[in-house]
């Protein structure tokens, strides 16, 4: 099996080959059944990957899930869609350069945007360059013929996207793809925002799938209340010097 490596507070739910915490490895495990459950069908192949607010554990949930599905054989690619705060290439220690900008801004092939990683079956498209506006990358004809063209190559693809409550661009992406899997961090996301995020999300046409429930920590359940304090505002998500994010399954 995948993930067995005894893991510490700082890398707990990262991808790392060898030995994580069990509970940590069940988790994506019966995620990654549950999405091949739903997609019995074939036409959930493109799965929007969404939380409400920064830091619930999104990123290290979709790369855990693509390296959980490589494994069974599926062939998965990763898009960064996470312009603002873009870190898949982190996860998979790839270079970040030559990716969706060079494909939709300058006219780049995809075969020289798409990233072999270290995991079996599991390929990355990074953000690449800067991009400052990017609702004029999710409208373009250019972003719909990319996600078909992945489509079409790669059993699944997953799409690491920006907080529904902070970034608009949610609303462009769902249009390509098949469903959206929720984020929801214990201790850190409020009813009140998990409500209003599905509520938009809902509102635009988006197929929510299902939710995932990330960081999980006994020592914090007991405090948590719906409207309490364990929230993420808006100024944090677009701070240059964030933090890595971790996230652990249960």
């Amino acid at each position: 099996m995948f993930f067995r490596k005894k893991a510490n507070a700082s890398d707990v739910g990262k991808i790392i080959v060898g030995d994580v915490t069990q509970v940590a490895a069940e988790g994506y495990d019966r995620l990654r059944d549950n999405i091949l459950f739903l997609n019995a069908d074939g036409n959930k192949k493109v799965i929007q990957v969404e939380s409400s607010v920064a830091s619930e554990g999104k990123t290290t949930t979709v790369c855990n899930l693509a390296v959980s599905l490589g494994l069974t054989g599926k062939k998965v690619v990763v898009v960064d869609l996470d312009f603002r705060r873009p870190k898949v290439h982190r996860e998979f220690n790839l270079d970040k350069d030559e990716g969706i900008a060079e494909y939709i801004l300058s006219g780049k092939d995809l075969s020289k945007i798409v990233k072999k990683s270290e995991y079996e079956n599991v390929d990355v498209v990074t953000r690449g360059a800067e991009i400052h506006n990017s609702s004029f990358v999710f409208i373009s004809e250019k972003f719909k013929a990319l996600i078909n063209a992945l489509k079409e190559k790669y059993d699944y693809v997953l799409l690491d996207c920006p907080p529904v409550l902070l970034v608009s661009d949610y609303i462009h992406i769902s249009k390509v793809s098949d469903g959206v899997l929720f984020i929801v961090a214990h201790a850190r996301t409020t009813k009140g925002q998990v409500l209003e995020a599905v509520k938009e999300l809902k509102k635009n046409g988006a197929n929510v799938l299902g939710a995932v429930f990330t960081m999980y920590d006994k020592k914090k359940s007991k405090y948590y209340r719906s409207g309490g304090t364990y929230t993420t505002s808006a100024s944090r998500y677009y701070k240059k010097n964030e933090t890595t994010e971790n996230s652990s399954e249960n």
